[in-house]
């Protein structure tokens, strides 16, 4: 990894005005070298080079960090999709080239964390990190801040597998033991191409990418050995909203938080049916901020027009239940409506909605937009 570049430092512009632009510009450069709201953060590089990732488990509390950052700091993350690279999709080159993908366009880090990266974990999920933040403590909550995302190669892959899925048993058809397609991209236009099997017309899926896994350490090391599910921790979260311009806040389990990233997504149906959504490797841009004295039980989603309640559980029923006690907590605390009150409130005009079935932890989110409640607004 490296340094790229800091950024929020004023630069000089001397531009040629006269009168009441002279003045306006005065005052602008003046209060934005003066301020003390100004504040300069590093932006760092992290690669996707095999001592930066590890294959199929999450990070431990005694996982060393490869980078140690501030508060506020950014972090341009390159991740790697672990599908193209399973071993039972066979040679990644001819899986590829055999669904239409030039040799020279295959992610060059597939192939060698396939061939350098050690499967040390029953998950199938390849995850970038650690990153150590200073002054985050147990107590504390780390918001991820997910500023851009990049695509890095211009096709991803949905699957289906055996004994896995919504419907384990019925599909993949005829006891196969997967089934997949390769998604050419279209990076400009964010568009995927869905190319049916028996001859009819090409879909276009339109792109919304994310990344599925964002998490701190867990404290309890076993809740670490599978990258599949969720929990307090965050994790394989898969909740589609959690693209550009959101937030996600975790409390804090370890010291220094040690945040990692990976299950990137270019597109994801919300229950995430067949096993998996688009999967593609990407590069996001995150920003992570440590709050102090914030209360947060569970994992909580923002977006700029929306708060989102998460609930995890191995039932899907009490993962229900989970997302509607958070909402009625946020609820209380953002706009002071009695949980009594949101109750009702909810069951007229918010969704609930299953972010996915198939992480052994299943998911649900309630979707909080903010513009309802601006007359409850402090």
């Amino acid at each position: 990894m490296r340094k790229s570049q800091s950024f929020g430092s004023p630069k000089r512009l001397w531009p040629v005005l006269s009168g009441v632009g002279v003045c306006l510009l005065l005052v602008t450069v003046w209060a934005s070298w003066f301020s003390p709201a100004v504040a300069e953060h590093e932006v760092y590089e992290v690669k996707s080079t095999p001592e930066n990732v590890i294959w199929g488990e999450l990070f431990k509390p005694d996982s060393a960090p490869i980078l140690t950052v501030k508060s506020g700091d950014r972090i341009r993350m390159e991740t790697v999709s672990h599908e193209g690279i399973l071993a039972d999709q066979g040679d990644t080159v001819a899986f590829l080239t055999g669904a239409g993908i030039k040799e020279s366009e295959i992610l060059p880090d597939q192939l060698t964390i396939k061939g350098q990266v050690p499967k040390s974990g029953p998950g199938p999920h390849v995850v970038t990190g650690p990153i150590y933040v200073e002054g985050a403590e147990p107590g504390d909550v780390l918001e991820i801040k997910t500023i851009d995302i990049d695509y890095r190669a211009p096709y991803g892959v949905i699957s289906n597998r055996h004994n896995r899925g919504a419907l384990p048993g019925e599909y993949p058809e005829n006891g196969a033991p997967i089934y997949t397609k390769v998604i050419p991209i279209d990076a400009k236009d964010e568009i995927g191409i869905f190319k049916p099997s028996n001859g009819l017309p090409e879909l276009e899926i339109e792109l919304k990418p994310f990344m599925g896994l964002m998490g701190v350490v867990p404290a309890n090391p076993e809740e670490a050995v599978n990258s599949v599910p969720p929990g307090l921790y965050g994790g394989n979260v898969d909740i589609k909203y959690l693209g550009r311009g959101s937030s996600l806040y975790l409390p804090v389990q370890v010291p220094g938080a040690l945040f990692y990233s990976g299950d990137p997504h270019c597109a994801q149906g919300n229950g995430e049916v067949a096993l998996t959504a688009i999967e593609c490797s990407l590069t996001p841009i995150f920003e992570l901020v440590v709050h102090k004295n914030m209360d947060l039980p569970a994992p909580m989603g923002e977006t700029e027009d929306a708060w989102i309640a998460v609930g995890l559980d191995t039932d899907l029923d009490e993962a229900m239940k989970k997302s509607v006690r958070e909402y009625l907590r946020i609820m209380n605390d953002k706009y002071g409506l009695t949980k009594a009150d949101a109750f009702l409130y909810a069951s007229a005009d918010i969704d609930f909605e299953v972010s996915q079935v198939v992480d052994i932890v299943k998911g649900i989110h309630g979707v909080i937009p903010k513009d309802k409640f601006k007359a409850l607004e402090p």
